[in-house]
């Protein structure tokens, strides 16, 4: 692998590569009103990919972007790696950074991420870190992005390949800015600006056009996959082939997370209910039940999440966890640990139980014992292959529909497992 391989990464932010804006003013001011116009554009699934006020392309006319299909990308090549600031994007990210490592060692990856993972982003960077500089494309002003990310390609003298794997309009928009005159991979505006780009003509490109990643037959349809393995899948779509010694199946590299030990005792089982979607939940009643019969264990229990009101704002369970710190069932732990003091209490715990969120995720670097709660088809594409995760599922239906003693028997044999 890499020289990027540990996963005890320090959360203390190395010196990151040089920042400073080249002296291009006039050309951040154009962008800014090029983005101040485009930010109206739709990006609901019955446009087709149309946008509402067409994107002015003297760039990309200039310098066309062109589709890769996996040429090879040279000595040293300059990358860049885009997606949005959910936890688990971000995590399926790390993955990908590392096999290009592994395939181009001593490139500059640049990484485009967001406010929500830049406490785990900011302290890989750094000249021996997994990215050479970062930007928050996702919770920052997108006038801002597009002139840091244009000044950032200008100052290396562009990019060669830039790989997007998130489809959102911003995304799209920005991987033909700053792919102007380069290699593009994923979802992207047309060279003209006008539409959404289509993929290639290959069987990437047919595995990009597929909506149905979760589908049981995925494998079967694209026999260059291992896994179904949402990093694998992304992996294979930038022509990235199994890596020999990878950790993972399907030749994909581990998950790695800057981690910091927290300035508190940690409990003996972590558990995190909150999710961005409703059919991710689980019961509040199954969580009390879970936590009481813990506790009659003699085990500690703490509660994982953002702060309450954010909580309440993006993953839909405040109510519920207020009800578990009101019981005096849990240690609320929610906001008052930084996202790599989170890694590092997950990875020191006895047990995690959690639903399909970026909690998960954090367990799955360190192996830690873990009683995932899954929508049946989503664990085929999300489920991250750590050893020892144990994955419930109803036989149809939301993870609500997931009966109480299910859940208690894998509990129950995850803490056999380790005692």
């Amino acid at each position: 692998m890499a020289r990027i391989s540990s996963h005890d990464f320090p959360s203390r932010p190395s010196a990151p590569c040089a920042r400073a804006l080249p002296a291009i003013a006039a050309t951040a001011s154009a962008v800014q009103n090029l983005f101040i116009r485009f930010v109206s554009f739709r990006d609901s699934p019955t446009s087709s990919g149309r946008v509402g006020l067409p994107y002015v392309s003297s760039l990309l006319q200039s310098r066309p972007v062109q589709r890769f299909t996996g040429q090879h990308l040279g000595q040293r090549p300059r990358v860049a790696l885009m997606a949005n600031d959910a936890l688990g994007n971000f995590a399926i990210c790390t993955p990908i950074a590392r096999a290009f490592h592994s395939l181009y060692p001593g490139l500059t990856l640049d990484f485009y991420g967001g406010t929500r993972t830049e406490e785990l982003e900011v302290p890989l960077v750094g000249p021996d870190g997994l990215f050479c500089w970062r930007c928050s494309a996702h919770g920052a002003e997108p006038s801002e992005v597009f002139a840091k990310g244009l000044a950032r390609a200008h100052e290396l003298g562009g990019y060669d390949l830039v790989l997007n794997i998130e489809a959102g309009g911003l995304n799209r928009a920005l991987a033909a800015a700053i792919g102007s005159g380069a290699h593009v991979c994923g979802p992207c505006l047309s060279p003209d600006g006008r539409k959404e780009w289509d993929y290639p003509d290959d069987s990437r490109g047919d595995l990009w056009r597929d909506k149905e990643w979760v589908s049981a037959e995925l494998v079967a349809r694209y026999p260059f996959l291992q896994t179904g393995f949402i990093a694998e899948v992304f992996l294979r779509l930038a022509y990235v082939e199994p890596l020999p010694d990878a950790e993972w199946p399907g030749g994909v590299p581990k998950y790695l997370f800057p981690r910091d030990a927290p300035a508190i005792p940690v409990p003996d089982v972590l558990i995190a209910t909150g999710g961005t979607l409703p059919s991710k939940l689980w019961p509040k009643e199954n969580w009390i039940e879970l936590a009481t019969r813990l506790r009659a264990a003699g085990l500690s229990v703490g509660l994982l999440g953002a702060p309450p009101k954010r909580q309440a704002a993006f993953y839909h369970s405040a109510s519920d966890e207020d009800a578990l710190v009101e019981a005096a069932l849990v240690a609320d732990l929610r906001g008052k640990l930084t996202l790599p003091q989170v890694v590092g209490a997950v990875a020191a715990c006895r047990l995690l139980v959690t639903i399909d969120n970026g909690i998960l995720h954090f367990g799955a670097a360190f192996d830690v014992p873990t009683v995932g709660l899954y929508r049946p088809e989503v664990q085929r594409l999300w489920a991250p292959p750590n050893p020892n995760l144990t994955k419930v599922c109803p036989e149809g239906g939301t993870v609500a529909d997931l009966p109480f003693d299910a859940v208690w028997r894998a509990v129950e044999g995850r803490l056999t497992s380790v005692a």
